[in-house]
């Protein structure tokens, strides 16, 4: 997305940051979703499936879905945190921006 008001046709570094911090927003809400989801799924695989049917596999199975489930929440936290930042930059800039213009 070019800006026709500046003579180089430049996006200005605002807009790439707010276009990127809303990307994060939507694939950090995706992320959380999928996490919950997959919580889900472990709790009913955790206690929907008897004993005497937990080979090997099928309790790895579960487990498996637990520790994905965790990473996937780490991550989300991650997503959160990179959010914040480009939040506080976004709000930096538009001080500075507001400094500059009323010199």
């Amino acid at each position: 997305m070019t800006d026709p008001a500046r003579p180089d046709g430049a996006v200005p570094a605002t807009t790439t940051i707010e276009e990127a911090l809303d990307k994060n927003k939507k694939a950090t809400e995706a992320v959380k979703e999928a996490a919950d989801d997959l919580l889900v799924v472990h709790a009913v695989l955790n206690e929907e499936i008897p004993d005497e049917a937990r080979t090997g596999p099928v309790d790895q199975a579960v487990e498996h879905t637990r520790e994905v489930e965790k990473r996937l929440s780490e991550s989300a936290d991650q997503l959160e945190d990179v959010n914040t930042s480009l939040e506080k930059e976004l709000e930096r800039r538009d001080q500075a921006s507001k400094g500059q213009a009323s010199d």
